[in-house]
């Protein structure tokens, strides 16, 4: 059992730019191109312009630091399940058993790495055909107190546990982009990232002013980790209509590879 892990960016399924802004076209679409996914399938979200604003105005990343930041996890994690709301809706109208998991209630962190999480649910809930949608959440730190968790680090963390057959990142943007930021001229779509040019992910920069996670640097870093174990991993923009459905179901499509093998 080598689950498909689907991670949709919170810049994919909301508007950054407006808190509290859902994409729901985007969405519907995206529910059901992942409707086309043949054997065990998880999906995890990012927070986009739900969870993000409110990390940030309560600095939950910062650690522990008063009393008033307790009132601001609980606001971060309400905003956060209203958007996965939408996304578990998006799946179950394409006709998806998809069922809401919250790393809040089963992870701990340790100075924001994931140090245990709870998979045995998540386990059966796969061998009985169901969905497990989760997302990027604020948890209990036992350094810090409490911290973010983003989407990326889940997936990671559940993509080796689980030996996943492989992952997927629907992002904004076609992939990762080296000489610049992605909207510049100078800047080129790196088509697969290897031992060869792993190190170009030091000049990756944050999604934006309002991300909290570490943007697409932090993205990748993660599945450079994957690619030692020999799961790929590819970023594709999931904002372009069946292009996430075609990588999906394995046909060609502009994207980034991070794989271990030259």
């Amino acid at each position: 059992m080598k689950p498909l892990i689907v991670k949709l960016g919170g810049s994919v399924i909301t508007d950054k730019c407006k808190r509290f802004s859902v994409k729901r076209a985007v969405l519907r679409r995206l529910g059901r191109e992942l409707t086309v996914a043949k054997g065990p399938l998880i999906v995890v979200h990012g927070g986009g312009s739900f969870g993000h604003p409110l990390a940030l105005k309560y600095k939950i990343t910062s650690g522990y630091k008063s009393k008033g930041q307790l009132m601001g996890l609980t606001l971060t994690h309400r905003a956060m399940e209203l958007l996965n709301s939408y996304v578990i809706e998006a799946l179950q109208n394409a006709g998806a058993p998809a069922i809401a998991v919250q790393a809040s209630g089963c992870t701990i962190v340790s100075g924001g790495r994931i140090k245990s999480m709870e998979i045995k649910p998540i386990k059966r809930m796969l061998a009985l055909g169901l969905v497990p949608v989760l997302y990027g959440d604020v948890v209990l730190d036992v350094k810090r107190g409490i911290n973010i968790l983003s989407g990326d680090q889940i997936v990671a963390f559940l993509a080796r546990r689980l030996r996943a057959s492989r992952v997927i990142m629907g992002s904004n943007v076609d992939g990762v982009y080296a000489g610049g930021s992605e909207g510049k001229n100078r800047a080129k779509l790196m088509r697969k990232i290897t031992p060869k040019n792993v190190k170009l992910v030091a000049s990756l920069g944050v999604d934006g002013p309002n991300d909290v996670t570490g943007g697409m640097r932090n993205k990748v870093l993660e599945l450079v980790k994957l690619a030692r174990m020999g799961i790929e991993s590819k970023i594709v923009n999931a904002l372009k209509p069946n292009v996430l459905k075609k990588e999906i179901q394995r046909k060609q499509v502009v994207g980034t590879k991070i794989s271990w093998r030259r």
